[in-house]
């Protein structure tokens, strides 16, 4: 395990919450019955599930790994700080004759619903991160392309480079999301883009403006039909 700065920093604080609890618990002047192992019990749950939550969280190799578990350490520090004051009071009823039952479902019941918020969160980091991925290969083609074409600027001659930071700009700011539907428009982008790239290659000024020509016009169409089918 690789001990970050921000790894250490909370593994610290949670070290610090369970001396303080510990000392508090033991030298807490009150009956060891049934409600003070039960408050004592589940704080240490609570320590424990959260030193996990932020071992897995930070043990995630990518920024946007860690970005994406970062609810999962708020369900389970406020958890935390919840049971902490929880079992404090539930270890104060054993100074009255109070069940220790009620403490235990009051308890279970937090960490169920600790539990069933990690759960959740986990699965929506999931899904968000299967959508992240599906706009990175929607919106492939476009980035692709107008790197291509900002590639060829610094080729062409001087009179062509205007045309060329146009069908640059064109590409840049069209819409950035593919789909099936626009298979068909997006081959015919891509073979005049490599038309271009032989064209820029030959010093062919003609073919070149000619190109950029129809791209415009391709890249028009291609808008239109993206803003249908939306």
């Amino acid at each position: 395990m690789t001990m970050t700065k921000n790894k250490g920093l909370y593994f610290g604080i949670i070290l610090l919450i369970f001396a303080v609890f510990n000392v508090i618990a033991w030298c807490f002047p009150a009956p060891r019955g049934g409600s003070y192992w039960a408050g004592y019990s589940y704080a240490m749950i609570a320590i424990l599930l959260t030193s996990i939550v932020v071992f897995y969280t930070f043990d995630k190799k990518t920024m946007q790994s860690k970005f994406y578990h970062v609810p999962l350490i708020m369900v389970a520090w406020r958890y935390l700080i919840i049971q902490i004051i929880i079992s404090l009071i539930e270890m104060g009823l054993s100074l009255l004759d109070v069940p220790f039952q009620i403490g235990l479902i009051v308890n279970t019941l937090l960490l169920g619903f600790c539990l069933l918020g990690l759960f959740t969160v986990e699965m929506a980091k999931d899904e968000i991160t299967r959508i992240d991925e599906k706009i990175k290969e929607q919106t492939f083609f476009v980035k692709s392309l107008a790197v291509d074409v900002e590639n060829l600027i610094g080729r062409v001659s001087d009179d062509l480079k205007k045309g060329m930071k146009d069908l640059a700009e064109t590409i840049k700011y069209s819409d950035p999301m593919s789909s099936p539907q626009l298979a068909s428009i997006e081959n015919k982008i891509d073979i005049k883009v490599s038309d271009l790239t032989n064209a820029v290659e030959m010093q062919d000024n003609e073919v070149i403006q000619s190109l950029c020509d129809e791209l415009h016009q391709l890249f028009a169409e291609r808008n239109r039909k993206c803003k249908v089918l939306k």
